[in-house]
């Protein structure tokens, strides 16, 4: 009740915010055009008329008018007892930021500032935070040593402000998706019990916004320009660094501001992602430029839609700070049919779901953890299904890095830094999960005696000189070893530093081998899973993925008469990314051998043998049968001849023998190879005879 009554008698400041925003946003579209600053349609813009543009600057002004006065009301009219209260030290933080971003935008919005001088501002704009108060100083009571909390807090704002910046393509969407977001945070925030002036706050900040989104929402008479856009993600990585900063934080305190503000998150990252693998793909076709099969794969992942002159990516090779027409909000434009109002409101929904999700999550799991898990589930599926275009677009580019490695590919440079951030991941994991009596031992030589020899004897060991999507068994072995060597040092570290009470210091010996077993355990996990997640996306994953996204009508269904050694090696083939993309769906394997009747094979079931192919095809048609044994006999081949040319299915072998190294014989067999169905003539898939 005594909450109630506070927000109804501070209500007065969000109405302000936004009577006052209306208004400003009304003489900005008046004013604005005078000054210059118009949003002229060019190239990707989606409007086709002159619009004003820096609206932003009705909500910031509407914003700090509004929220100044509610500050002079909590500090009884004292500025200087201002920051004595964490409301007032969130305002100081936030307020020296963005004078920097506000300028920033202001100039940006009439004059274009080049990308790298934005981002060294932006850089600015996160130092300023940090240095003023604010930014990420604690997790999980665990303090930060001050200049990995300064690139943490930069790198946070940076991002954060871009993903706002990104987001703003539809008309209405950065100001409604900001207004949800900040209702999601305030209703955590009301939930939880605790800090109302932070509510009063973001609801002042949601009122901002909506005064603006009047004018704003489709079809738009006003643009916030960089100057909001900015200003809306300062305010939210400020808001969510607050949040996780605080005493005694949960994992649902850092749950839900995270997925309040997930949609443009989770599109900044789709963005880089995409941008990087059609850079990548530019790259590589520039240096494959004469293969015309990897040219066209290479075409396909750069840009499946058609939208990209790949002459012009190749000249320019665009980066990932630049711009283009496939975020999250473009594609659901394109699939609404260009109803601006239908797709941002369709974004809107989804920033309710994952906003409403969140909080059911953090209730859930205290009674249910089994559901909030499968809520979990839901949520990622859901997000890979959003995530589809850069998927699937890219997947081309992957492969063909997979398929010419260099010793600069991605994968390779970065696999030192990925077991480095696991194996922190690890130990911060470990932290959350123990009891707060016992966290309070942790502290920063703990970390870098448990994380530190890791890398460096993954590092002086060279096992990084390994192309690790072609690695054979033996390094496998070998990095277990490595890690083990590397468990055992951090062991006698850890023995050593506790008894001398430099690390866990007032926990008995049982605490210390149980926290050690636990950072070992996670280590290795992550490590070992990590490198077997790349076999599985590079053997089958990728391909899965194309089969199950293309449409049906074009999958060719094949069975595979032979589960030996041969039909091993065929899988093995099919499924790389030679044949990434031809539709090759399997539909299980004949062999003559009885025990393997009914079983699976090779991940594909056994479905019987050559006496059952004509209830087979009566079943489940099927359009080829490939041979992957030569232990066959004449007559053999001639009743799966005769049942091809009956059923019009194409019949082909696969060889995986060895044979002399003769010019003419390889010549004659190279002229019988079978190309994808894909490629093949008219003439070619008419006759229905043994490929060989």
């Amino acid at each position: 009740m005594e909450t109630l009554k506070h927000l109804i008698a501070n209500s007065i400041y969000p109405l302000a915010a936004f009577a006052v925003s209306l208004i400003l946003t009304r003489v900005c579209i008046t004013v604005l055009p005078h000054l210059g600053y118009m949003d002229i349609p060019r190239g990707r813009h989606i409007h086709r008329k002159p619009v004003p543009r820096a609206g932003g600057i009705g909500i910031v002004l509407a914003f700090w008018f509004s929220i100044m006065l509610y500050a002079a009301k909590l500090c009884g009219g004292d500025f200087s007892k201002l920051a004595d209260q964490n409301v007032g030290q969130f305002l100081i933080a936030l307020g020296g930021a963005f004078v920097i971003l506000f300028f920033t935008g202001l100039y940006d919005d009439r004059f274009d500032m080049p990308n790298a001088i934005k981002l060294l501002l932006h850089i600015a704009a996160g130092a300023t935070l940090y240095f003023l108060g604010g930014g990420i100083r604690t997790i999980f009571d665990y303090t930060l040593p001050w200049y990995f909390a300064l690139a943490v807090t930069i790198c946070w704002t940076v991002g954060i402000v871009n993903a706002f910046n990104l987001i703003d393509g539809l008309d209405g969407l950065a100001a409604g998706l900001a207004s949800i977001s900040s209702i999601c945070i305030a209703a955590w925030i009301l939930i939880s019990g605790e800090n109302l002036p932070m509510v009063i706050l973001l609801f002042t900040f949601c009122g901002a916004c909506l005064g603006f989104l009047i004018f704003n929402f489709s079809p738009a008479r006003i643009f916030m320009g960089d100057t909001g856009s900015m200003f809306l993600g300062l305010f939210f990585a400020m808001t969510s660094m607050d949040q996780c900063s605080r005493p005694a934080v949960t994992v649902a305190a850092l749950l839900v501001p995270l997925v309040a503000i997930g949609v443009p998150i989770f599109d900044v990252i789709l963005a880089i992602w995409r941008r990087s693998a059609r850079r990548f793909g530019v790259h590589m076709l520039k240096e494959n430029i004469d293969n015309v099969e990897v040219v066209t794969e290479l075409e396909h992942g750069i840009d499946s839609t058609g939208r990209i002159e790949l002459k012009s990516a190749i000249r320019n090779e665009n980066g990932v700070m630049d711009p283009d027409q496939d975020h999250l909000h473009h594609r659901l434009l394109r699939e609404s049919h260009n109803r601006t109002s239908h797709a941002v409101l369709l974004m809107y929904a989804i920033s309710v779901v994952f906003s409403l999700g969140a909080i059911a999550l953090t209730f859930i799991g205290r009674s249910m953890p089994a559901l909030a898990f499968l809520l979990v589930i839901i949520g990622v599926f859901f997000s890979l299904r959003l995530a589809n275009i850069e998927l699937l677009a890219s997947m081309s580019v992957v492969a063909q890095g997979v398929r010419f490695p260099r010793k600069s590919f991605i994968l390779t440079a970065a696999h030192p830094l990925i077991d480095f951030l696991m194996v922190a991941a690890s130990f911060f994991l470990i932290y959350s999960l123990l009891q707060r009596p016992v966290r309070a031992a942790y502290n920063f030589y703990l970390f870098l005696i448990m994380v530190v020899p890791y890398f460096l004897v993954l590092i002086l060991s060279g096992i990084y000189r390994t192309y690790w999507l072609r690695a054979g068994i033996e390094r496998y072995f070998r990095l277990m070893k490595l890690l083990f060597l590397a468990a055992c040092i951090s062991f006698i570290l850890l023995n050593i530093s506790a008894m001398n009470g430099w690390v866990l210091a007032g926990l008995s010996k049982r605490m210390v081998v149980i926290i050690f077993l636990l950072q070992t355990a996670f280590s290795f996990a992550s490590i070992i899973t990590e490198r077997f997640l790349l076999h599985f996306f590079e053997s089958f994953a990728i391909r899965s993925y194309y089969l199950k996204n293309s449409p049906e009508a074009n999958h060719h269904n094949t069975v595979i008469y032979g589960g030996g050694l041969g039909c091993r090696m065929y899988i093995s083939n099919l499924y790389s990314s030679h044949h990434l993309s031809c539709p090759f769906h399997i539909l299980g394997i004949v062999d003559e051998d009885p025990s393997l009747q009914k079983l699976n094979v090779y991940g594909f079931r056994v479905l019987g043998t050559s006496d059952d192919l004509e209830a087979l095809y009566k079943k489940t048609p099927f359009d080829t049968i490939v041979l992957t044994t030569v232990n066959i006999s004449n007559e053999f081949i001639d009743n799966i001849r005769t049942f091809a040319r009956k059923h019009n299915v194409r019949v082909t072998m696969f060889l995986s023998q060895e044979y002399p190294a003769d010019p003419d014989f390889f010549k004659v067999l190279q002229s019988k190879a079978i190309n994808p169905i894909e490629e093949e003539g008219p003439e070619d898939q008419d006759d229905p005879g043994l490929g060989l």
